[in-house]
């Protein structure tokens, strides 16, 4: 048996079989014993009771000598006597010279089983056994006969011998037998299943034929269906990841190529916007309006794909000086809206500067969109602290998101609410928000206005 196989799992379970077996053969070994002893000393009792019957009234002669001397070599007896009506009576043998005597009384039909006894049993050699019987028919009163310690000690060894060989063949076998079956059952196909998840985890995206659903209806058969369900999903997945990742590799080169279309074109347009013609300046102005939305376009999906590999550098800011410079640029662009710094100038935040700066951008500059045909326009930045952490709300008095827009608000390209827009401006901004230890989250959003709030780390 070499040390591979005791390593692997069914060299375990033959092994351990065949311990259990010689574990449960030793519980049941002494109380067997015991069972042993007492029969054996019961049978001798038997066969000396029969002899005495045999004997007596047989005068003295060479043949009744001889009997006495077979049956005395083959029980290993050496003296019997009974008693009748009171008298007791040397059927064969010579009492030895010593008169002490271990005595185990067999009388009575007693049931009991003496380990003790059987234990010592197992190392008397000196001596002799006084054993008491009651005799198997009625011509005697008692029976007792004498044996030395050495006869039993022999006859339980010679058990102990063949009860030990019988085990260790019994364990064998059975263990042999309860391997050969669970081999079957079990060892084989979780040998199987591991060969294929090892195969899998080599190469995940190997065409190789699908494997049929085990028709199995335990827990193997679960494991096996589900391995394979899993391993359909995880080759479905990479197929999509790979054409997710091809498609947006050529999304990226034409973002890069058409920014920078977008660019001249964006040159070309300012001059026809600043011509002296009316009819071609409104014209440069439409134009104008149009390449920077395409730019705005292409700026967000090329900004969406490299956000994931940026630095973060944390320090402390004071928020209210970040969110004024983040609305003094976004909002320039939007004269009718009014905007009312209200964050506490004693609030110091560990965050990213420019990730901080991105986010509040992001959403105002949302807010100004929206708010692009709200008479009395206002966004409205408040703060609050609590247990550690500041939170930013970014208000606006506003007409609220439509229902599709909150429902997919923060998901890539899903959450657009108007045209010419990605819907990756907030999914951009949540993210930053958790890459730096902090969050993104629409409060509310109803007909009198949408509020946002940043939770930051806080100093």
């Amino acid at each position: 048996m070499s040390p591979n196989f005791i390593s692997r799992l069914s060299g375990k379970l033959l092994i351990l079989t065949i311990v259990f077996v010689l574990i449960a053969e030793a519980v049941i070994f002494f109380p067997s014993a015991a069972t042993f002893r007492k029969d054996w000393l019961r049978e001798r009792a038997e066969s000396a009771s029969h002899l005495a019957l045999a004997l007596t009234g047989v005068p003295e002669s060479y043949n009744r000598n001889m009997l006495a001397d077979e049956f005395m070599d083959d029980t290993g007896i050496s003296v019997v006597t009974t008693e009748i009506e009171g008298q007791s009576q040397l059927v064969l043998g010579t009492p030895p010279d010593i008169t002490e005597f271990e005595i185990i009384d067999l009388r009575g039909g007693a049931s009991g089983l003496d380990l003790p006894g059987t234990l010592a049993a197992f190392s008397a050699k000196e001596g002799y056994f006084r054993v008491l019987a009651d005799p198997p028919s009625g011509e005697f009163d008692s029976l007792e006969y004498l044996i030395p310690k050495a006869a039993l000690q022999q006859a339980m060894e010679r058990y102990c011998h063949n009860i030990l060989g019988l085990s260790i063949l019994i364990a064998i076998m059975t263990g042999v037998l309860l391997y050969s079956v669970l081999a079957f059952l079990i060892i084989r196909p979780i040998r199987k299943l591991a060969h294929d998840v090892a195969e899998f985890h080599k190469d995940p995206t190997a065409s190789e034929q699908a494997s049929a659903p085990s028709r199995r209806r335990d827990e193997i058969g679960d494991l096996e269906r589900s391995f394979v369900d899993m391993k359909d999903g995880v080759k479905t997945s990479f197929e999509q990841r790979r054409r997710l990742a091809d498609l947006g590799l050529a999304v990226s080169k034409i973002n890069h190529d058409l920014r920078n279309v977008l660019t001249s074109a964006q040159l070309v347009s300012d001059r026809l916007a600043m011509d002296k013609d009316a009819r071609v300046a409104k014209m440069g102005e439409r134009l104008v309006r149009a390449v920077d939305r395409g730019v705005r376009i292409a700026s967000d999906v090329l900004e969406y794909g490299q956000d994931g590999d940026e630095d973060i550098r944390l320090e402390p800011l004071s928020l209210r000086d970040i969110a004024d410079e983040a609305a003094k640029d976004t909002l320039a662009a939007f004269k009718t809206v009014a905007f009312d710094n209200q964050i506490d100038r004693q609030i110091s935040v560990k965050a990213d500067a420019d990730h901080t700066y991105r986010i509040l951008q992001n959403i105002m500059r949302n807010a100004g969109q929206a708010l692009a045909n709200t008479p009395h326009a206002k966004i409205t930045l408040s703060s609050r602290a609590d247990q550690g952490l500041a939170f930013a709300m970014i208000s606006d008095n506003g007409p609220g998101l439509p229902e599709k827009a909150k429902a997919n608000l923060f998901t890539p390209f899903a959450g657009s609410s108007g045209r010419g827009r990605t819907g990756l401006g907030l999914t951009i901004s949540k993210e930053l928000a958790q890459s730096q230890g902090g969050d993104l989250n629409l409060v509310d959003s109803s007909e009198s206005g949408t509020r946002f709030e940043v939770r930051f780390n806080q100093v």
